[in-house]
């Protein structure tokens, strides 16, 4: 009982005490716990002093982490408000994008109606503008065919140059804001490219000054056929070699084509003027030159260029160029048109053939390229060397005074390639035959078969016995449907002179009747007229069925893409553009009656 007493108030008492301070002790209190009196030095005081120690180590940890808690409410309190913030200046944001979308939406709507609006003004622009070219070009054309005095003659030849001018300045104009109206459509069809670049060429070769060499080079490996636009090809190389045209007055133009790199490779290369550096970041502005003073001396507008390349970029092609003044330019296009139809090879031909001309000349060129590529041996002579010993079956020369009084002392044939205005004349083509003179720049069919005749000493028939192919029956009728008078004159002059009958109904409800009475084979139906215009007219035409097979030929002053859609809609079966030219009538008619027969 003693030590049961002894250990109460020695162990139990103070143990309990202290323990019943623990359960009343508030963690928030900074209080410490009483050690019991007499065991200040003992375990159990020991005991208070550690659990006093923990309290102060725990009291502090809750002071750090509150005073840490309430530094995070104050970041996400501040992070809050940046948040709030941040989502202001977003909505703010938005709303101003969406005003600029509705503002941006509104002027692209304004636009659109602007293009819309400026393309039916071209549209009925080029109309008014075409229907009195068409009278006037053509009546000059008309004039032209007629017996003239020789200063009658060049004052028209000038008035009617002045007009095709006027016609691709008008053209031009056109097809760019074709491309800025994003109207400009591209066909993709077959077509031979290097004829194409061969007649564009041949076509624009009278605008060579009389010291200028023109040379088409086309590449023997060349597909026959390629898919893309030929009428927007023609229009980039016609840019091209007349622009090159223009500004050479001296030297030499090579329009050099090849296939590279499953692409079609056109170089337009001159020796003219060239461009300096300066003016180089301008040509392709439309209308701009190099200068006000090239300008003056050689015209133009300055749209050649810049139309030519939104056509290469609008075909997925390139344009560059190389250019020093005073030492010529070489424009390079590329565009990716896909082969259609591979290189036809040529018959072998078989023979020796002499060229008398330099080594910087575009015929040498052209003949290194193509004869030996035929089958024919090859070698070219100085002009100025002898031709003592030398065995050949064939000279070609582009110097016609070289030949003079060597006949009779070579005896194989003499092919001259020249100038139109450098032919021999009579007198002294008499005295070197055989010979045959060809005009520059010569053409690969038009070589072969120059090449040809002479190896197999065949004569060239005199002009008057060459066969016209395309000679038009005169017994054919075609019913000219016009209102305009003065084009009524215009196409009937043509017509007839082509060797066609004409009859003419001013708007499609006489063409009806006449249909009903006469026979007819073609008919030109003019878009817009009184009473009922061609649309019209040629619907009824197809709706009719008895004339399924009778060819309508569009005849319009509006050039734009949806047109000519809207003329095959009304069952016409071609386009002719106005101003007409004799031409372009005489190959569709051709094409639409070949054999002329006459449709009732």
């Amino acid at each position: 009982m003693v030590l049961l007493v002894v250990f109460n108030r020695m162990l139990t008492r103070p143990l309990v005490g202290i323990i019943h301070q623990l359960s009343e002790h508030n963690p928030n209190e900074s209080r410490q716990l009483l050690c019991p009196t007499g065991h200040e030095n003992d375990e159990i005081g020991i005991l208070a002093q550690t659990i006093n120690q923990l309290l102060r180590k725990t009291g502090q940890e809750i002071d750090q982490r509150r005073e840490a808690e309430n530094r995070l409410t104050e970041y996400l309190g501040e992070l809050e408000n940046m948040v709030s913030s941040r989502t202001a200046e977003l909505e703010a944001a938005n709303a101003r994008l969406t005003q600029s979308n509705r503002d941006l939406e509104t002027a692209r709507s304004m636009a659109l109606e602007m293009a819309q609006a400026r393309s039916a003004f071209l549209a009925n622009m080029s109309h008014e503008i075409r229907t009195p070219l068409n009278g006037l070009l053509g009546m000059l054309s008309l004039s032209l065919d007629g017996p003239l005095s020789s200063e009658q003659r060049q004052q028209l030849s000038v008035a009617h140059a002045s007009g095709k001018v006027l016609v691709r300045l008008l053209n031009d104009v056109l097809d760019l804001s074709k491309f800025e109206s994003g109207q400009m459509e591209l066909e993709q069809i077959p077509f031979d490219l290097g004829a194409l670049i061969e007649d564009a060429t041949a076509l624009l070769s009278q605008s060579a000054a009389p010291g200028v060499e023109l040379t088409c080079l086309i590449d023997p490996e060349l597909p026959a056929q390629v898919i893309g636009d030929p009428t927007r090809v023609r229009q980039i190389a016609s840019n091209l070699i007349s622009n090159a045209l223009k500004f050479t007055r001296f030297g030499r133009v090579d329009v050099r084509l090849q296939a590279r790199d499953g692409c079609m490779r056109l170089a337009v290369r001159d020796t003219g003027i060239g461009i300096s550096r300066e003016a180089q970041a301008r040509i392709f502005q439309p209308f701009a030159q190099a200068t006000a003073d090239i300008t003056r001396q050689y015209g133009g507008t300055g749209l050649g260029l810049a139309l030519t390349r939104k056509l290469c970029e609008a075909m997925q092609g390139r344009l560059a160029f190389s250019s020093k003044e005073g030492l010529g330019s070489t424009f390079t296009v590329e565009l990716p048109l896909p082969s259609h139809t591979p290189a036809t090879p040529r018959t072998a031909l078989q023979g020796r053939v002499v060229a008398l001309t330099p080594g910087s000349s575009g015929l040498a060129d052209l003949l290194e390229m193509q004869l030996p590529h035929w089958g024919l041996g090859y070698r070219r002579v100085d002009i100025g060397c002898g031709l003592a010993g030398i065995e050949a079956d064939l000279l070609i020369t582009d110097c016609p005074q070289c030949l003079l009084g060597l006949r009779p002392a070579i005896g194989f044939p003499f092919l001259v390639v020249t100038a139109y205005g450098s032919f021999l004349p009579r007198e002294e083509t008499l005295a070197l035959a055989p010979l045959q003179q060809l005009a520059r720049p010569l053409s690969r069919s038009a070589l072969y078969l120059a090449v040809t005749r002479a190896l197999q000493a065949v004569e060239e028939p005199p002009p008057s016995e060459v066969p016209d192919s395309r000679a038009a029956p005169r017994q054919q009728q075609v019913l000219l449907v016009e209102d305009n008078p003065v084009n009524q004159m215009v196409a009937k002059g043509m017509l007839v002179k082509l060797g066609y009958e004409v009859a003419i109904a001013p708007h499609g409800a006489e063409a009806l009747s006449y249909l009903e009475h006469g026979p007819v084979d073609l008919i030109l139906m003019d878009c817009n007229m009184p009473v009922m215009d061609g649309y019209e007219t040629s619907r009824r035409i197809r709706q009719d069925g008895r004339w399924p097979e009778l060819p309508i030929i569009a005849l319009t002053a509006n050039v734009l893409p949806e047109e000519r859609e809207r003329c095959r809609s009304a069952g016409m079966n071609d386009y002719l553009a106005k101003p007409l030219r004799r031409e372009d009538l005489a190959n569709m008619l051709h094409t639409w009656l070949p054999s002329g027969t006459s449709a009732t």
